[in-house]
């Protein structure tokens, strides 16, 4: 079974994030159209540097990333360029879904601004943890209820009541390759890992 490592977010320098969709395209040679084909794949792929260390710290930052082991263990992660929200309130799954782009949420302040365009959610933890962007801005109803746009897609079906976390999303990433570790000279080390969404 894979370990699960969480690290700070203090550690984290720098990250490329990006969307990966299962799509290919084909160009006619004939009329320069061009056919989408879309496989309804999609995940996140995460480059992420850590700010350089030394000494003791240096040393336990290698050890959480040789714990990874090339895709072995799991990196659950909370992006830090995610702007973490302060809600009080539990937001869930206001119906059940079998998945798809729209959900049906509730438990937001009433009247206001739910989420904007960009902002991030996670859904589920540890092992089943999904992290989702919006797509629109919403503002909830009288009764607290927002219908959310995301991507990528929820790819399971999930029961009413569904909590979704919207204070400090996280991803569940697993390495695409061993981790290098660049020791500089007054022995700074720097890590850089390449990872994709777990699924």
């Amino acid at each position: 079974m894979s370990i699960i490592v969480e690290l700070p977010r203090t550690w984290v320098a720098g990250i490329e994030r990006r969307l990966v969709t299962a799509t290919s395209q084909t160009q006619s040679p004939f009329t320069g159209t061009t056919e989408v084909q879309d496989w309804g794949g999609e995940w996140w792929e995460y480059d992420i540097e850590f700010a350089a260390q030394s000494g003791p710290l240096a040393r336990s930052v290698s050890a959480a990333l040789t714990a990874l082991g090339s895709g072995r263990g799991l990196l659950l992660f909370a992006d830090p360029s995610i702007e973490p929200k302060g809600l009080s309130q539990p937001v869930t799954l206001a119906a059940p879904i079998t998945g798809g782009n729209v959900v049906q949420t509730q438990g937001w302040p009433p009247g206001l601004t739910a989420v904007a365009s960009g902002d991030f959610v996670s859904i589920g933890t540890a092992r089943d943890t999904r992290l989702h962007q919006i797509a629109f801005d919403v503002t909830a109803d009288i009764n607290g209820l927002a219908t959310l746009t995301l991507f990528p897609a929820i790819r399971s079906a999930l029961p009413a009541n569904t909590p979704l976390e919207v204070n400090s999303p996280q991803v569940l990433l697993r390495p695409t390759s061993a981790v290098p570790t660049r020791i500089e000279r007054a022995a700074r080390h720097r890590f850089t890992l390449s990872a994709r969404e777990a699924l």
